[in-house]
Order: C-alpha cells, then sequence, then structure tokens
C-alpha cells in the first residue's frame, strides 16, 4: 500500500510517520513518498524520516518527489498538509487584523480567510492532478483551514476527500481519560464547522455524562488546559462542551488584548521555532549525526505542542509530556486508513457534506460531525436538535466560509469584501475593506486571481 504526504517537507512529517510506522501492522503501507516543492526541506526532513525508520526496523520503504504526477501516481492514500506562503505568511495573517483590533489568528477569523485565499486555488490544481492520475486515491486533508479547503475540493473536484482536525478527537481522548473510560466506550455528539464545534451529549453505556462532565468542570480544565480559559459559570449557562477554538469568539476581546500584550504573535513564535529547528536539525544531517537530529526535533516539537494557544489565553501552556508517543492527527489520520482499506466501522470526528445532518444548513455544506466510516468512506450520523444559542453562530460562519470559497475561486473582490464583512469577529464593512486591502498588497504575490478582479488589485 502506498501513501503519498503532499506537503512531506513540512516539520510535523516526522510526528505522522512515526504514527505510521505505530500502526504499520494495522495499516500494512509498504512505500511512503513525501513531496514538496521546496526541495532543501524535502531533502532534510527525508534524511530525518530515513533515520527513523531505519531505526525502527525499516518497515516500508520512504522516498521524496518533486514531481507532484509521479508522487500521486498508484497511491492509495494521499495526505495534504501544504502552507502556501510559509511561516512568513502566518505572521502577516495574523498582525494585519490585529492592527485594527481584530483578531489575528492563523485559522479563525481574518487570518484563516487570507490562508484560504491562498491555499484553495494551490490545492485545486493539485486536485486536478489527482483526478487525472489516480480519482481512486482517498484525498485526507490536513491543510488548513480544514473545512474551507474541503468544502472548496468537495465543491469543485471529483476527487475522494475527507477532511480532519484533531481538536474533536483529543477533547474525546481528554474526556474518556477523566471519566476513567475506554475511549471506545465513550460517544461523543459533536456539531458544528472546523474550529466552531459543540459536544452536547457524551454517552457512555447508555447513559448521558455531561450533566457530570459540567459538574466536574473545573477539575477536568485543570488536567486539560486548552479548556480552563471558559469559566465553569460560562459552561454550566451553554450547557454544552465548546470546542477550544470559541474562546476566540466568546472571548474575543480576551484573546485580542493578550496577543497584543504578548511580544510576539503566535505565527512569529513558529517562525524563530521552526527556523532554529530546520536549522539545528540540517546542521546534524549534514554532519551524519541522525539521532542527535531526532532528539532536537522531539525536543522542540514538545515545546511548540506545549506552548500552543498560550499567547491567546493569557499563558496556559499544555503537558510538558507531549511527545512523540502522543496522538494527534497521526492518529486520526491512521485511523481513517484502516477503516477504509480493511472496512473496520468506526466512528470518527471529520468535515464531509452535511448531507441533512444539520438541517438547516445546505446539503453541501461542509460540516464537522460525528460520522461512520467504512471502506464506502465517512457516512455523517444524525445530529439532532441544534439549540438556538448557537444556531445564528454557525448560521454567520458558514455564510462567510461559502463566499470565501467562491472569492479564493473566481478572484472576485465584492465577495471577497462580502465574506469578511459578514464574519461575527469582523462585522464590519469598513474594517473588513482596511483589512482586505491590506492583504491583498502584502500577499499580492499569492493571489494572483485577484489582479482580474475589482476595486484593489493584488
Amino acid at each position: 500500500m502506498k501513501l503519498t504526504i503532499i506537503g512531506g517537507g513540512g516539520v510535523r512529517t516526522p510526528l505522522m510517520v512515526n504514527g505510521l510506522i505505530r500502526w504499520h501492522e494495522r495499516v500494512n503501507v509498504d512505500r511512503l513518498v513525501l513531496f514538496d516543492t521546496d526541495p532543501e526541506k524535502l531533502s532534510v526532513i527525508g534524511n530525518l524520516v530515513s533515520h527513523l525508520v531505519q531505526k525502527k526496523g525499516s518497515p516500508f520503504q520512504v522516498e521524496v518527489a518533486t514531481d507532484l504526477t509521479e508522487a500521486v501516481q498508484d497511491a492509495d492514500f494521499i495526505y495534504t498538509a501544504i502552507r502556501v506562503g510559509g511561516d512568513v505568511s502566518r505572521v502577516v495573517d495574523e498582525k494585519i487584523p490585529l492592527k485594527y483590533g481584530v483578531l489575528g489568528q492563523e485559522t479563525t477569523g481574518p487570518g484563516g480567510f487570507a490562508m484560504a485565499l491562498r491555499t484553495i486555488p494551490v490545492m485545486l490544481e493539485y486536485a486536478k492532478i489527482i483526478e487525472e492520475v489516480n480519482p481512486d486515491a482517498w484525498v485526507v486533508n490536513f491543510t488548513n483551514p480544514s473545512g474551507l479547503i474541503t468544502e472548496a475540493l468537495q465543491k469543485y473536484t471529483n476527487i475522494k476527500i475527507v477532511g480532519i482536525c484533531d481538536a474533536p478527537s483529543s477533547m474525546k481522548l481528554e474526556i474518556a481519560k477523566f471519566l476513567n473510560e475506554p475511549a471506545d466506550d465513550v460517544h461523543i455528539n459533536y456539531f458544528g464547522l472546523n474550529h466552531l464545534g459543540w459536544i452536547n451529549r457524551i454517552m457512555v453505556k447508555g447513559e448521558d455524562r455531561l450533566p457530570e462532565m459540567i459538574d466536574r468542570y473545573d477539575a477536568f480544565s485543570q488536567g486539560f488546559p486548552h479548556m480552563s480559559s471558559f469559566p465553569k459559570t460560562f459552561i454550566q449557562q451553554l450547557h454544552m462542551l465548546p470546542n477550544e477554538y470559541l474562546y476566540y469568539y466568546y472571548f474575543r476581546e480576551e484573546a485580542v488584548q493578550n496577543i497584543r500584550q504578548s511580544s510576539r504573535t503566535r505565527g512569529e513564535q513558529i517562525v524563530e521555532l521552526n527556523r532554529s529547528l530546520l536549522s539545528q536539525v540540517e546542521d546534524c544531517v549534514q554532519k551524519g549525526q541522525l539521532q542527535k537530529a531526532l532528539d532536537i526535533y522531539e525536543k522542540m516539537m514538545s515545546e511548540r505542542t506545549r506552548s500552543y494557544m498560550s499567547n491567546e489565553t493569557g499563558g496556559a501552556k499544555g503537558d510538558q509530556s507531549v511527545t512523540f508517543e502522543s496522538e494527534g492527527y497521526e492518529g486520526l489520520a491512521m485511523s481513517i486508513i484502516e477503516s477504509i482499506l480493511h472496512n473496520r466501522r468506526k466512528t470518527l470526528i471529520l468535515n464531509v457534506p452535511n448531507q441533512g445532518v444539520l438541517s438547516s444548513l445546505k446539503e453541501d455544506d461542509v460540516v464537522e460531525v460525528t460520522c461512520l466510516l467504512d471502506r464506502h468512506g465517512p457516512v455523517p450520523l444524525a445530529v439532532g436538535h441544534i439549540p438556538d444559542r448557537v444556531q445564528g453562530l454557525i448560521h454567520s460562519v458558514k455564510e462567510y466560509e461559502r463566499l470565501t470559497v467562491s472569492a479564493a475561486v473566481s478572484g472576485n473582490y465584492e465577495q471577497a469584501l462580502l465574506a469578511l464583512t459578514v464574519h461575527p469577529l469582523v462585522c464590519s464593512y469598513s474594517l473588513a475593506k482596511k483589512i482586505l486591502d491590506d492583504y491583498l498588497i502584502e500577499h499580492r504575490a499569492f493571489l494572483p486571481q485577484f489582479k482580474k478582479g475589482s476595486g484593489i488589485h493584488a
């Protein structure tokens, strides 16, 4: 079985490969191909991955490629994990809205909007190649903003695709751990959009344990720092458990203030961490010190994970014990392969077309919900009544997503402006115009579709 990673020169690739090694007997990969458009990064990460695989007994062959057609040919599964414009563009995405007092974050609000405008056209080009040379392959999308990218590929291509995010699955694992129950015995009713979801039932052996989780929320949040930013009184009023990214909506003033008070944005942190990481790892690789390179990688990735959301929430940090052996995106991705490849039915939280599950949204709107997965692919499961207190937020963000996808494809300035205007974190035509115009200037090299559009020209 052949697996291809598009964006294989990314710093998270060794984590994914280590997950693949752990799951090898269950997914039976014999060829792994890393594709990237940056040959230098691909060489560094490729050497690190090859050492990791060799260290673990060489369970599969590792190849690198800079030709996409060659990379995806005959692949059974294709993972996509790209960042158009690199880490430096993320900094621009974050700092421009902050200049106007609006949240600057990688995937939420204007930052996710700018990222989508750059990324969707590239992903559509990649998808066309996959359609031509390997239409039977399953594409698992990691590329952020995952919901928007998955929606664009669902609407404008015929590839077989499922979008993933590890935040909901991480919530489930933390809940199971807190309740001292096997994860397979815990079934959560999760609904919403990517980075905009809620849990309104936690079923364990026929009993809804959500009321217990809310009663014991203080203890739960102490062990799950990303949830500690939501006060218990708010959780009691909401009577649901929110995805950690909802902090940016429910506490947007605090998030903006915390970021502004930090010495740097999260994107600036990542630029520094990744530059240092790649420099040190490359130096070790050139000297043939591959184990030292792997040790440096693990240490720095642990720190990167531990500092996740610390700027935005005012300093809360995760568990220092996050290591190579932790399950994140890689565990979810391997579960998808195992289920489809071996027809093993699983319930996973995925980004898929709505198909009527959220009755107030369109059939082809991509949503993030619990799905039943087997060899035929994902089928979203019934959610039931959606509380009125979250319907409005879902609707406004989904309309923003529809408009953003359309603008990314067409290069229509008015659609892009309307998309930002209706987003709840902007909700202002004048602010949206300032932010959009700045993005079109700063990112003009990555937004050629807008050169033909109206309004400001990139």
